[in-house]
Formats: structure tokens, C-alpha cells, sequence
């Protein structure tokens, strides 16, 4: 390899300044922006104008020659990290694209789209073509002149808008996909004129040759990308999450695919923010890409590279060009007419696709924003020398605006927008997976027993996840020398491996130190659920009659689970679903004709998970959730009470009738009752006597001494419960383990 002198000292200095003032300002800036109810890509912008030419140039020029020299290296250093930013962004844009969305409106996204291109386009050339030759720089190549000025008039910037519609907090609404994918259709067209245009300025002829190979690339790489590239990314991003797990694991996964979908996309001619963009896409459908990795990927992209991004996008423009009076005249032209004609034709085609005033004005408002993209194109035709210095400082200055004034436009036309009710609907939904226990499980680990409430386990698992894309691992636990029986068991594990469940892979393990330890040992490789199905101890000897241990049911320190059982529950990393159903079967015999599930709550602990997992399982069942809050207390004890007790009552039926509301947002049926009792478990366990086929309980686990200890009145219910219980638990804040007994690795 041939030796290439190191980066300098002065030049790295000065890019570390560089980069600190550029993000500093930026971000101060954004933060102004932001506090006056305007996008912080406003203030981003802007920064780069103060710390330009524009005023720092004219206030202190040879402060801002020194702080950003004209020398080639050091501007390319810089563009270096403005193509990283504008990458991040568009990955992130992906991340944020629905494209079933954008499927169900992709004929109102293509016609805004023609209408966008179009007119502008069109107006682009007719005012290229009327311009005097101060502003072609070569006479002889008019026609590629205006060629370039209808490319630079008809893009839009996906950046800027991204970001406009995240920082408004409306990326998700209908209108900011619609204007997503519109604008998605704008600038691959826009790229492919560009492609053409850039062909014809250096060979002085249209190639049409070129035009087609640009077509055809754009179509192959949109169909492979949503083919085959979807089911290659899905298979990359799960293996990742399998074999190493962890946030930074997926993030790196998700960088290194999409600078090979970027490399590919430049590689063939296109823009490497086509491929970023894909990128986004396909990883966004992988459900192991859970919101809280995007929230990390997004905090680094939108909280240091993107402002970089767009505050040296303001950078590259000197308003000193325009001082002069027909200059000045001659750009506000070139902006009226980029304004006007995006207006007039996004107007036009939205209307057309049947959309409301108001919402084909906010399409027109945010897609006026031109910001990177056109500063490139501007760039590139100077480089070419189609474009004269006026002309590309006139092209830049129409970027910088219509990004500035895209923001406030769009949010005084958003204000005029009603949602509709499927708007409402799909928004709610939204919000609910993005916040549900159960939506966001993507692995699930299940060890496999001889014991029943294995089965019972599975098929609670089966019902719980329904349609979900979740993958579960069954693992079977093989001692180090097998006995007769052990093998006997081979053909009944085979059979509670959920062989008939998408997405399920079975795992063998040897346990030489213990089931529990090779169980755990699995587990902490990110799953996000752990599922035991056991049988409590106590419930199981009291049945048999044992007087010891009816004896112990009092005993906080009487163990409910084996010691195998009991060392899972205390040291899982993950939240664990405990299934105790001794020799019974799930569902089990039901008042009537139906399936009732019984769900306690208590106002003293969290029920969000156990009734998540609840009406999951019930909507699967086509069960009833019966949702139970006893008071403790006698009624006539309540009555001469007074406010206190009634205020208790009220609480319990606020309880219910909050959690009822919920049912009904997942699609679950319930019935709700407050009970007055004496004693509110044993009141628990005389209603599901009567009714219940499944008691769903949720609390967080905390040692005692020789246990996991649940509080007395999860204890009570696992100890007296008649039918299966599904216990959900959460590790408790602090929890210390103390003297566990556990650990004997009996399964």
C-alpha cells in the first residue's frame, strides 16, 4: 500500500473547532427555535448564515477565513461528516416510514408527486430560459442551463422535511407519510434528472441511454429492496439479537447495512440517501428493532450529526451576492417562482387525489422545503460549470428559505386539519403497541419439562402472543447421563415444543451445573421473556393432604416452588410469566359456554402487564376477563366507616372501570365487579370457583430468606387457587438475594 502522509495537526485542530462551532451554534440556535414553538431545524440552519459568509464573513471576514478556509482538503473533511449526518437522518426517516401506509395512499402520493415535479419543473425552465447570460455560464449551453434550474426548482429535501415533521412530533399522522412518500417519489425522479442533466453538461448531448440504465437501476433497486432485502435484513437482524443481543449490537447491524445499501445505491448511479432511506425501511419492520434501540440510534442522529448537517448547509451561502440590486431582483424572482410552482402543483395533485384544502396545503407547505438537496444540485452544476456563482448563491438562497419558511407554513396549515376516525383509531393503536408489554416481546425462552403445567405454559404462550411476531425458544434440559426415564420422556417434550408456532427454534442443553444454571445462562441473551411452568409446592402437597404442609401454608419462609423453579424466579434478568397448573389442563372446564379469566387487582401494586396478558390471552380464547377488585372488609363494617371506606370503593370502581376502557381500545370483552369481603383472597378464590378457567396475576419479586416472596396475597392465591394461575413478574428495584436455598438444579 502506498504511503499517504498522515492528516495534520493544523487540519485536525481545525476540524475539531470546526466540527464544536458548527454543533454548538447549531444546537443553541435549535434550542431558540424551538422555545419560539418553530422546529429546531430553523435555528440549524440559521446557524450556518452567522457563522458563514453571510455575516460572520461580512462582520469579521478574516475571522471566519480563518476558522473555515477555502482549502479543498479541509472543505471535504467537512462534507465528510455532512454525508454522514444526512445519512443518519434518512435511516432514521426509514425507521419512521410506514410503508403499509404509503401502500394504501400510493396513488395520491404518485399524483402529488407529478404535480410537484411538473409545474415547477416546467416554470424552472421557462424562467432559465428568459434569464440574461450574466447568469449561463457558457452561452452555447442554455439549454442544459434550464435544464438544471427545472431539476433545481422540481427537488424536495426529505431531510429537512423528516426532520420538520419530527420535530413537530407528526411523522406519524397520515399527511406527513403521504408527504413522505411524495417526496420520496420527487427526489428519486429529481436524482434521475440530474443523472440526465449531468450526462448532457458533459457531453454536450442527451444520452438517453444513460436516462433508461437510471430508471431501471431505481426500479430494481426499490423491488429487490422490498423483496429479497427484506427477508435478507430480517434474517441479519435476528441472528445479531440471537448470537450477541444488546442495543449496540443492532445499532452497528443497522449502520453496516445501510452504508451497503448506500455504497449499492451510489454504486449504481443513484444517491447514497436512497439506499440510507431503504435501509431505514427494512430494518424498521423487524420487530427485534424495538423503539427504545431507534430512540438511541435517533438521540445521536438528531442530537449531533444532523445539526451539523444543516447548519453547513447554511454555510455554503454568501448573501453578499446579492447585494447588488438586480442580482437581488433577479432571486427573489427564482424563489417566487420555486414557491409558486411547488405550491401550485402538490396543490394541484393532492386535490386531485381527493384531499382536503387544508391538508393539500400542508403538503404544499412541507414539501416547499428544498434545504441539501438542492444545495447538491447547485453544487454539482457549478461544478460542472453550468451555474454561475450568482446563479448557484440565488439556487442556494432559495434552499435556505423555503426550508425556513416550510416549518411555520406547515404548522399554520395543520391547524385547519382534522383527523378522520381512522386517523384517530390508527394513532391510538400506535401509541398503545408502542408503550404494550406484549406488542414489544420478541423472543421468548421456554424450558421444556415433563411437568403439565408445561403444556399449560405453551398454550398460554400460543394464546398470548396471537399474531404477534415473536420468537420463541423451547429448551430442553438434558442431564449428563440420561436414565431410562429421561429418554422415555423424548416423545411427550417433542410434543410441548410448539412445533406448529412461526418462528419457534428448539434448543438442547446439557445441565452439568444445574437446570437452573443453563436456563439462566440462555436467558441472559436478551430475551425479553422467561416462561416456567411449575407447580407450587404447598397447593400441591395440601391437595394430597399432607398436614406439614398445610401446616406451612401460613409460613412466609415455606417454599411455593422447587428450589430449580424458586432460583429462576429470583435471578432471571428478565421479567418471568410463571404457569402453576398442576395436572390440570388449559382451557380448563367453564361456567356456561364459555371461557371466563379471572384478574385480580389490588390498588397496592401495578397491574398493566398482568392485564395486557390477560385480554391477550383473552381475545385468542374469545374469552371473558373478569376483572375483580375486593375491598377488604364486612359491608356493614364499611357503612359505619363512613367517607374513608366508600372513598375505597369509589377508587375500586375507577380502578376497574379505567381498566374496562383499556379492554375495549385492545378488543378484549370483560365484566367488572368491586366486592366487599372479609378476607379479599379468599374472596378471589370463591369467584373463580365458580367461574374462572385462569387466574392472571402481575407483582414484582422480592427474597426472603429461603424464597422469592410475591406478598401474602399472591402467596394465598398460587397456594389455594382451583384452576391454573398465570403469574407475571417484573424484578423489584433493589431487590437483594439473601441465603437463597435454591440452586440444586433439579428440574
Amino acid at each position: 500500500m502506498q504511503h499517504v502522509k498522515p492528516l495534520g495537526g493544523h487540519e485536525l485542530l481545525l476540524l475539531l473547532v470546526q466540527f464544536g462551532l458548527l454543533l454548538g451554534v447549531a444546537r443553541a440556535l435549535g434550542e431558540g427555535a424551538r422555545r419560539l414553538r418553530m422546529p429546531s431545524v430553523v435555528g440549524e440552519l440559521l446557524a450556518g448564515l452567522v457563522l458563514g459568509p453571510s455575516i460572520l464573513g461580512a462582520l469579521a471576514p478574516r475571522v471566519e477565513t480563518t476558522l473555515f478556509p477555502g482549502t479543498v482538503e479541509q472543505v471535504h473533511l467537512l462534507e465528510v461528516i455532512s454525508w454522514v449526518g444526512v445519512i443518519m437522518l434518512l435511516i432514521l426517516t426509514g425507521l419512521e416510514t410506514d410503508i403499509g401506509l404509503i401502500l394504501r395512499k400510493g396513488k395520491g402520493a404518485l399524483a402529488i408527486s407529478a404535480g410537484g415535479i411538473l409545474v415547477p419543473f416546467g416554470a424552472g425552465i421557462a424562467l432559465a430560459s428568459a434569464l440574461s447570460s450574466q447568469y449561463v455560464a457558457h452561452a452555447h449551453q442554455r439549454g442544459v442551463f434550464m435544464l438544471f434550474v427545472g431539476t433545481a426548482m422540481s427537488i424536495s429535501a426529505i431531510p429537512v422535511i423528516a426532520k420538520v415533521l419530527m420535530d413537530m412530533q407528526i411523522i406519524r399522522r397520515d399527511v406527513a407519510q403521504i408527504t413522505l412518500a411524495a417526496g420520496m417519489i420527487d427526489d428519486t425522479v429529481g436524482w434521475i434528472l440530474l443523472s440526465v442533466v449531468s450526462g448532457l453538461a458533459l457531453k454536450g448531448a442527451l444520452n438517453l441511454g444513460t436516462a433508461a440504465q437510471s430508471i431501471l437501476s431505481v426500479l430494481l433497486v426499490f423491488v429487490l429492496s422490498l423483496t429479497v432485502g427484506r427477508r435478507v435484513v430480517a434474517i441479519i437482524i435476528r441472528a445479531v439479537d440471537n448470537h450477541i443481543g444488546g442495543p449496540l449490537a443492532k445499532i452497528t447491524s443497522l449502520a453496516l447495512i445501510a452504508l451497503a445499501m448506500a455504497s449499492l445505491t451510489q454504486l449504481l448511479g443513484l444517491e447514497a440517501v436512497l439506499g440510507a432511506f431503504l435501509a431505514g425501511i427494512l430494518v424498521g419492520q423487524v420487530k427485534r428493532f424495538d423503539h427504545e434501540v431507534r430512540d438511541t440510534f435517533g438521540t445521536v442522529a438528531l442530537g449531533i450529526f444532523a445539526p451539523v448537517f444543516f447548519a453547513l448547509s447554511g454555510l455554503r451561502v454568501d448573501l453578499r451576492e446579492l447585494a447588488t440590486p438586480s442580482v437581488l431582483a433577479v432571486g427573489l424572482l427564482v424563489l417566487a417562482v420555486a414557491i409558486l410552482g411547488k405550491f401550485i402543483g402538490v396543490y394541484a395533485g393532492a386535490r386531485l387525489s381527493r384531499l382536503s384544502h387544508w391538508e393539500s396545503l400542508s403538503l404544499g407547505a412541507s414539501m416547499n422545503a428544498r434545504g441539501a438537496m438542492e444545495i447538491i444540485v447547485a453544487t454539482i452544476g457549478l461544478s460542472l460549470g453550468v451555474l454561475t456563482s450568482r446563479m448557484y448563491s440565488i439556487i442556494l438562497l432559495t434552499a435556505i428559505v423555503t426550508s425556513l419558511m416550510a416549518p411555520p407554513l406547515l404548522r399554520w396549515a395543520l391547524g385547519h386539519v382534522e383527523m378522520g376516525e381512522e386517523e384517530i383509531e390508527r394513532l391510538k393503536t400506535e401509541s398503545l403497541r408502542k408503550e404494550s408489554f406484549v406488542a414489544n416481546l420478541r423472543r421468548v425462552l421456554l424450558p421444556m419439562t415433563a411437568d403439565a403445567s408445561c403444556a399449560v405454559a405453551a398454550d398460554l404462550v400460543r394464546s398470548m402472543i396471537g399474531d404477534e411476531e415473536v420468537e420463541i425458544t423451547t429448551l430442553r434440559l438434558e442431564p449428563e447421563e440420561p436414565s431410562d426415564a429421561d429418554e422415555d420422556l423424548e416423545e411427550e417434550l417433542v410434543a410441548l415444543e410448539l412445533a406448529d408456532q412461526p418462528n419457534t427454534r428448539a434448543l438442547k442443553r446439557r445441565t452439568p451445573d444445574g437446570a437452573a444454571a443453563a436456563v439462566l445462562a440462555e436467558a441472559e441473551k436478551g430475551y425479553d421473556l422467561l416462561v416456567v411452568g411449575t407447580d407450587a409446592l404447598l397447593s400441591r402437597a395440601a391437595a394430597r393432604g399432607e398436614a406439614a404442609a398445610v401446616a406451612d401454608i401460613d409460613d412466609e419462609d415455606a417454599p411455593l416452588f422447587s428450589p430449580y423453579v424458586d432460583e429462576l424466579i429470583q435471578k432471571s434478568p428478565c421479567p418471568v410469566f410463571i404457569v402453576s397448573s398442576p395436572d390440570r389442563d388449559w382451557p380448563a372446564p367453564s361456567t356456561g359456554n364459555r371461557t371466563n379469566i379471572l384478574l385480580p387487582v389490588w390498588g397496592h401494586h401495578g397491574v398493566s402487564r398482568g392485564a395486557e396478558v390477560a385480554f391477550s390471552i383473552a381475545r385468542s380464547q374469545k374469552a371473558v376477563v373478569d376483572i375483580l377488585h375486593p375491598v377488604e372488609g364486612s359491608r356493614w363494617r364499611l357503612l359505619r366507616s363512613g367517607g374513608t371506606s366508600r372513598r375505597a370503593e369509589a377508587i375500586g370502581r375507577d380502578l376497574v372501570a379505567r381498566l374496562a376502557e383499556f379492554a375495549g381500545r385492545v378488543g378484549a370483552t370483560v365484566e367488572t365487579e368491586v366486592a366487599v369481603a372479609e378476607n379479599p383472597e379468599r374472596k378471589v378464590v370463591e369467584v373463580a370457583r365458580k367461574r374462572a378457567a385462569l387466574i392472571v396475576l402481575e407483582t414484582t419479586r422480592a427474597p426472603v430468606s429461603r424464597r422469592a416472596f410475591f406478598g401474602h396475597d399472591i402467596d394465598y392465591l398460587l397456594q389455594h387457587a382451583p384452576c391454573p394461575v398465570a403469574l407475571i413478574t417484573v424484578p423489584e428495584a433493589g431487590a437483594v438475594l439473601a441465603g437463597t436455598t435454591a440452586g440444586t438444579g433439579e428440574a
